[in-house]
């Protein structure tokens, strides 16, 4: 076949009584051409115009999670965002190496997966949901186009640029997945490494590295209970060291009962447990402590524990100041001794 610049520009040796049959060919290529385009872009245009059909055929094909509907509601809304992205890209004469949206599509791509680890999907599930997806965009434009009035050609480049993109989308949504999978990993372990295993709570360490300091930074206000188990030190000399973590243990468990669910219970040393109310006041933190010690006082094997109360910022300005106004509130409940309550000031 052959193009032309110019009704003069001939390849060598080709006479000039053949030009006008040369160019009708080459004006009817080009026509075929331009012909199959349109079909492409007529079924891009379908996909996009039955977005709501194809989404409706993808839900009824994948598993729904009814506890988390919040969830699995933002998944169909990306779902659909990856839909329109095919469309785009069928309508781009590029392919799955070049079509480039800056990075959007990863992202987009990532935040389903975000989703799909929520809803407890495996990776299989992940495959599962793309296959969905493809087979609800070909049952669609299969119900709403008759190939038969479709270039045979156009038709294997439309069902082969989509098989394309929808595996370029799997694969880089089970990167995505697998790599999150590794985040919540590694997340599982470092909180075991910074879990206290006498009490369960987190340790000390991650009390005063991260936990405290983002309370300063996150809350206006937040009070603090230390509590310490009378002569804990005294029943570990004596080789009692399972009896003194029993006791140890049954605080931090009395300290979760009373507590609300929006506070923050750690160990805070050898012999202490804490609790934080974020934006409780003093005298909240004072009331949880004196629930605490008539809760252990009326047990059979009941114990007695000192508490020392401190609140941000009226005791400290920063979180190692108002654990050791705390501390100081609690050497002086410990002098008085019987299991007693002091607030700083």
């Amino acid at each position: 076949m052959y193009t032309f610049v110019g009704v003069e520009k001939f390849p060598l040796g080709f006479r000039r009584k053949n030009s006008v049959m040369v160019l009708r060919r080459a004006r009817g290529w080009r026509g075929g051409i331009l012909r199959d385009m349109k079909q492409t872009l007529r079924m891009a245009d379908e996909i996009e115009t039955r977005t709501d059909e194809i989404l409706a055929t993808w839900r009824e094909s994948v598993p729904s999670d009814s506890e988390n509907s919040d969830t699995f509601e933002l998944l169909c809304r990306d779902i659909e965002r990856v839909t329109l992205v095919f469309v785009e890209f069928m309508r781009s004469p590029e392919s799955v190496e070049t079509f480039s949206r800056g990075g959007a599509t990863q992202a987009l791509v990532r935040e389903i997966s975000v989703h799909q680890h929520a809803l407890g999907r495996d990776a299989v599930g992940v495959i599962g949901d793309f296959a969905a997806l493809r087979r609800a965009v070909f049952g669609t434009v299969e119900r709403h186009i008759d190939f038969e009035d479709v270039n045979g050609a156009e038709v294997a480049r439309f069902f082969v640029k989509m098989i394309a993109a929808s595996d370029w989308v799997t694969s880089v949504s089970l990167e995505a997945f697998e790599e999150i999978v590794r985040e919540k990993m590694r997340e599982a372990l470092g909180r075991a490494a910074a879990t206290d295993l006498v009490t369960g709570l987190p340790n000390s360490d991650l009390l005063n590295r991260l936990l405290l300091p983002n309370l300063v930074s996150e809350h206006e206000r937040f009070s603090l209970a230390i509590f310490d188990v009378a002569d804990f030190s005294d029943t570990v000399a004596q080789g009692k060291v399972k009896r003194a973590r029993r006791t140890l243990r049954r605080l931090a468990e009395t300290v979760l009962e009373v507590a609300p669910e929006s506070a923050v219970c750690a160990r805070f040393g050898d012999d202490e447990v804490c609790v934080v109310l974020p934006e409780g006041t003093g005298e909240m933190a004072y009331r949880l402590a004196e629930d605490v010690l008539e809760r252990l006082k009326s047990e059979k094997k009941g114990f007695d524990v000192d508490v020392g109360v401190s609140e941000y910022p009226a005791h400290g300005a920063t979180a190692g100041a108002v654990s050791g106004a705390a501390l100081k509130a609690l050497k002086m409940a410990k002098r008085v001794g019987g299991g007693g309550i002091m607030v700083a000031h």
